[in-house]
C-alpha cells in the first residue's frame, strides 16, 4: 500500500509541479545534486551505490525538463545577482556534480554542451589526477568481490559491531551483499572519522587478499582546464581530501581543507573559487563560521528550494540519481524535494 501510495504521489506532483512553477511569483532558485555519470553496462556501476548516478541518455533527458520550465544559470551569476538586487529569473535552476568524477568529463560534458548548461563541479583538490578511490566505492568493491559469510568473518570487531547495529547481513544469504545491504554497511561506516573508516577498509581488503585500484576515478588537471576554457563547467571546492566537517575536525585541520582547496583551485585555474560544497552535507557550525570567511557562498545535502534571502552558506540542494528520476514524471516529482 505504502509503494502505491508513493506512485500515486509522484504521478500526481509530476502532473501538477509545472502548473505551480508557471504561476509563482517571487524568484526562486533549484540548485540539482548529481554525482556521477555512467552509460548502463559500465564497470564502474559494479562498486557504485545506485544513488549515485545517472545514465547519459537520463542527463540528456533532465537537461530537456529542465530547459522547458526553468532557467538554466550559473550558480555564482544567480547569487551574485541576488545579493545585488538585480533582476532574477522566476524559476531558476543550477546544476552541480560532487566530487570531480572522470565520468563527468566522459559522459556529462557531452551532454552538457549539446544542450548549452551551465554547471559547477566540486572537486577534491588533493585527489584531483590520482588513482585514489573513496572508502566507499572500496567498500562496494569488496563486498562485490566476495560472499557475504566471508566479508563477515573478515570483519574487525569495530566493524563487526558496526554491521551487525545496522542490520547489514539481517536478509543476506550466501551471495555478495545484496545494493540495499551496501547502503546499510556503507551508512554503517560513517559513524567512524574518515580516518578510522579508510584504516578499516583498508585492513579489511587486505584481510581478503583483495586487489586494489589500478584506474583513475577522478578528473586530471587537464580535464578540469579544458571544462573550463568552455565557459560552461565553473569549479568549486569540496575540502582537499573529501574531509567530512563534523564538530571533531581540529580547527587546523578544517582551515587546511577549506582554505588549502581554495587556494589550489586560485592557483590552478588562475581565477577565484567563490563556491564551497560540503561533503557528505556535513556542516559543523564551526566549519560554517569557516567557509563564511573564505567563500561567497556553500550548498548542503539539505533538499529544498531557496530564494534570494536564504542562508548562502547552508543553501539546499535536490538531489537526482536514476533510480528515482530515470523518467520525465518521477523526475519532475523529485524537482518539488517533496519524494
Amino acid at each position: 500500500m505504502r509503494s502505491l501510495a508513493a506512485k500515486l504521489l509522484r504521478a500526481l506532483l509530476g502532473a501538477c509541479a509545472p502548473l505551480a512553477w508557471r504561476f509563482g511569483r517571487r524568484p526562486r532558485l533549484l540548485i540539482l545534486m548529481y554525482h556521477r555519470v555512467l552509460p548502463a553496462g559500465h564497470p564502474a556501476l559494479a562498486d557504485e551505490q545506485p544513488g549515485m548516478y545517472v545514465t547519459p541518455q537520463t542527463l540528456k533527458m533532465h537537461l530537456a525538463v529542465l530547459q522547458r520550465h526553468f532557467t538554466l544559470v550559473h550558480l555564482d551569476d544567480w547569487l551574485r545577482a541576488a545579493r545585488d538586487g538585480a533582476a532574477l529569473p522566476r524559476n531558476a535552476c543550477a546544476l552541480t556534480f560532487d566530487d570531480g568524477w572522470r565520468d563527468n568529463f566522459d559522459f556529462a560534458w557531452p551532454e552538457l554542451k549539446a544542450a548549452r548548461a551551465p554547471a559547477t563541479i566540486f572537486l577534491v583538490t588533493d585527489r584531483v589526477g590520482s588513482s585514489y578511490r573513496f572508502w566507499p566505492n572500496r567498500l562496494a568493491a569488496l563486498s562485490g568481490a566476495v560472499d557475504a559469510p566471508r566479508l563477515r568473518a573478515a570483519l574487525s570487531a569495530k566493524l563487526a559491531a558496526l554491521f551487525e547495529a545496522g542490520g547489514v547481513f539481517a536478509a543476506e544469504g550466501d551471495g555478495p551483499l545484496a545494493a540495499a545491504a551496501l547502503d546499510r554497511a556503507i551508512a554503517a561506516c560513517k559513524s567512524l572519522t574518515d580516518a578510522e573508516a579508510e584504516a578499516e577498509i583498508g585492513a579489511l581488503a587486505e584481510a581478503l587478499g583483495t586487489a586494489g585500484n589500478t584506474g583513475r576515478d577522478l578528473l586530471d588537471w587537464n580535464e578540469v582546464e579544458a571544462l573550463a576554457s568552455s565557459g560552461l563547467v565553473r569549479f568549486g571546492s569540496h575540502t582537499r581530501r573529501h574531509c567530512r566537517l563534523t564538530g571533531n575536525v581540529p580547527a587546523a585541520e578544517m582551515r587546511d581543507e577549506i582554505d588549502g582547496s581554495r587556494e589550489v583551485l586560485a592557483r590552478r585555474l588562475e581565477s577565484p573559487a567563490p563556491l564551497f560544497c560540503y561533503p557528505n552535507g556535513d556542516h559543523a557550525p564551526a566549519a560554517v563560521a569557516m567557509v563564511r570567511t573564505c567563500y561567497d557562498a556553500a550548498v548542503t545535502t539539505q533538499r529544498g528550494w531557496n530564494h534570494p534571502r536564504s542562508d548562502r552558506f547552508t543553501l539546499r540542494r535536490v538531489g537526482v540519481h536514476e533510480d528515482i528520476a530515470h523518467d520525465e514524471r518521477g523526475f519532475i516529482a523529485r524537482l518539488t524535494a517533496l519524494v
